[in-house]
């Protein structure tokens, strides 16, 4: 949960109205983003190039590290968020995605809302590859009812190749938490095998969010 404590951290630059969070991974990209880890092995990320173009390759094995950039929305009343994501395979086998016990996900991406000092408060959504939960399904984080679980992919028969997705962030809030947000925080990407000990493989490319009001810069 060290994740949504991260959040706090002060927001990167952002272009108004949309912001492009991996920046095209020009050199110095990483500098927006912060490493979050747990006392065990960290999930490896490394920019490679597929079909000539950069994407963030990610790597767990029985570990657990994300990627976080601070960002600063006010009073959000319109936020899309827009991603490509590819997974080598699901973590087959695992049932249990609603316990703590299987609470690892092929690829996740979060957007964080508003923080707390206890990050058990923190609210943030939860958008996962799941291995059994089917797409759509909607469920609290087992660690924490201000964490929504969103389903957007789910099993082996979509994997290995790219999908792009489009969320309607706020929409998606108000169907978890019942209001609108107040604040948009961070946004992550985070591949985590921790509790199962499971492998998993997992590349994103295209993280863009556009909102209105636009990011406040620092």
């Amino acid at each position: 949960m060290t994740l949504l404590a991260l959040a706090c951290l002060a927001p990167g630059a952002a272009r108004a109205g949309a912001t492009d969070l991996f920046d095209g991974f020009v050199d110095g990209w990483r500098a927006r983003w912060r490493e979050e880890k747990l006392f065990t092995k960290p999930t490896l990320y490394e920019v490679t190039t597929e079909n000539g173009a950069p994407v963030l390759h990610a790597t767990s094995a029985g570990a657990h590290a994300g990627l976080v950039r601070g960002i600063d929305v006010v009073a959000p009343t319109q936020a899309k968020l827009m991603w490509r994501w590819k997974i080598r395979a699901p973590l087959t086998g695992n049932t249990r995605e609603r316990e703590r016990a299987g609470d690892d996900y092929a690829a996740r991406v979060f957007v964080v809302f508003e923080t707390s000092v206890n990050p058990f408060r923190t609210r943030a959504i939860n958008y996962v590859w799941a291995a059994h939960e089917p797409a759509g399904a909607t469920y609290p984080s087992p660690y924490t009812r201000t964490v929504g679980m969103v389903v957007v992919r789910s099993g082996a028969a979509e994997a290995g190749r790219w999908h792009e997705e489009t969320r309607d962030v706020i929409a998606d809030y108000r169907r978890v938490f019942g209001e609108a947000p107040t604040r948009i925080s961070a946004v992550a990407v985070l591949v985590d095998t921790d509790n199962t000990g499971r492998e998993a493989e997992a590349w994103f490319a295209a993280l863009s969010l556009e909102t209105q009001p636009p990011p406040r810069t620092p």
